[in-house]
This record gives C-alpha cells, sequence and structure tokens, in this order.
C-alpha cells in the first residue's frame, strides 16, 4: 500500500480544485476587487492565513486579477463593496460572523472533511462543465 499523505498535501490538493471551480464558477465576471475584466485567480476576502476554517467557503472566494489579488494591499475596500453584489449584505455578515468564530475558536481540518470537500468540488466542476 502506498503512504498516506500528509493532511497538509491534502488540503493543498483541495485548494487547488477549489480554486478551479471558483475561476470556473467566474468566468466571464469582472475582478471582484477593481471591476476589470482580465484573467482571474481565486482571491480569498478573509486570508487562509488567519482564517484557515475559510479557506474553502464559497462565500469567501470570488475571482479576482493577480494585481489586486498579489500586489495590491488595499484591495479589500473596493472587494467588500463588491462583494454584497454577489453574496448579499446578509452573507457578507454572516461570513463576518464565521470569521469571528474562528479567530477567537480556530479550526482544524480532518481528512474526512477534506476528502468529502475534494470530491464535492470535483463533482461541482464537472457540473459546471455540462451546464455550458
Amino acid at each position: 500500500m502506498g503512504k498516506t499523505k500528509s493532511l497538509a498535501k491534502v488540503k493543498a490538493d483541495l485548494q487547488k480544485i477549489v480554486n478551479k471551480y471558483i475561476r470556473l464558477r467566474d468566468a466571464g465576471k469582472p475582478c471582484v476587487s477593481c471591476g476589470q475584466f482580465k484573467e482571474l485567480q481565486a482571491g480569498h476576502y478573509y486570508a487562509v492565513s488567519g482564517y484557515d476554517g475559510l479557506r474553502f467557503n464559497e462565500d469567501n472566494i470570488h475571482g479576482e486579477c493577480s494585481g489586486c489579488n498579489c500586489f495590491n494591499e488595499s484591495h479589500l475596500i473596493p472587494y467588500t463593496l463588491n462583494i454584497v453584489d454577489r453574496i448579499t449584505e446578509h452573507g457578507l455578515e454572516e461570513l463576518h460572523h464565521q470569521a469571528a468564530e474562528y479567530k477567537r475558536d480556530g479550526y482544524r481540518w480532518t481528512r474526512i472533511e477534506l476528502e468529502e470537500l475534494k470530491e464535492y468540488y470535483k463533482k461541482k466542476i464537472e457540473n459546471l462543465h455540462t451546464s455550458k
């Protein structure tokens, strides 16, 4: 039997799948931060480094150009304004609530959760491909 992947590797593999889903989901939309139509990355509203529990939350991830996602420190100002159009004011409030909860209590992913999410997002990608 082969060597079991580390939890970090499973998480990284899942992140690639989720990012692909977000890019497909948001294809044809402008960058959530600057509003320009550019090649999109999967930009997190709440950073993965501080909010790992929101890492795979679809409301926390939107198509964002590389300039805003990687190089614009103030990108969250327009992101905040534009995210409401995508997830509603109530959705943003819920995201803030979840972020505060994860910051206070932390979050530890389990291998089972990650594997289940992997299959879930693979199906979502497949459904996006078949609906086009």
